[in-house]
């Protein structure tokens, strides 16, 4: 607007220079018909001579105003370039716009999944710790369970042998028994003032094998590997 407004400013001078000059060129063609005098000629050399000076000053300013209207016209073009070069750069920062709201949608959501994700990973490790401490604590309990039986297996393996000794030597007294009295004599039954009969022997004889036999069943026979 500015520009217009100084071109404006040049082109009013000019179209006045016009008119005075037209003003000026009548009075000339009508100078011939006035009266010939000395001193009107003068004047009227005087006043052309005045015209053809506002005929350069106009002409001048009309090529300043050309010049100026030439170099606006050249502006003009350059801001209309660079008004197209500017909407192409405001179009591009557009999509580059629409393009990074998408990446930052896009980058959002892969965000949200990674948290999800590590929040399921978060728990499954809590899981997984209390599982590792509920299966520590039932190793330990199940070693001290080991220990104890270990030990209790130590005691029976003591008192077993213990018992093995004690049988053994409570079968040998009784087999010693047993064969002393199965085998006296006749004289020592007699000695010892034992009426036996042969009946009375068969009974004897039959308690012995029944004795033998529970003494037998009662023997503590330790398995191999036991």
């Amino acid at each position: 607007m500015k520009q217009i407004h100084r071109l404006s400013e040049y082109v009013r001078p000019a179209r006045l220079g016009t008119l005075s000059l037209a003003l000026m060129v009548c009075m000339a063609s009508l100078a011939p018909h006035a009266e010939a005098s000395d001193k009107k000629a003068s004047r009227e050399r005087e006043a052309l001579r005045r015209v053809q000076q506002q005929l350069s000053q106009v002409q001048g300013q009309l090529d300043a105003v050309e010049q100026e209207k030439a170099r606006l016209a050249a502006d003009l073009e350059q801001s209309q370039a660079s008004s197209k070069t500017v909407e192409g750069q405001v179009a591009s920062l557009r999509h580059g716009l629409g393009a990074s709201k998408q990446q930052l949608v896009a980058a959002t959501h892969e965000l949200t999944q990674v948290k999800e994700e590590l929040a399921t990973a978060s728990q499954q490790l809590a899981d997984t710790q209390k599982t590792l401490a509920d299966t520590t604590q039932a190793l330990q309990q199940t070693r001290a369970e080991k220990r104890d039986l270990e030990a209790l297996k130590t005691r029976h393996e003591r008192d077993i042998a213990s018992c093995e000794r004690k049988n053994v030597a409570l079968y040998e007294v009784g087999r010693s028994l047993m064969d002393r009295f199965e085998h006296k004599t006749c004289g020592e039954i007699l000695a010892e003032k034992e009426p036996f009969s042969g009946l009375r022997k068969v009974e004897t004889e039959n308690l012995l094998e029944e004795y033998r036999d529970k003494l037998d069943d009662q023997k503590l026979i330790r398995p191999p590997g036991g």
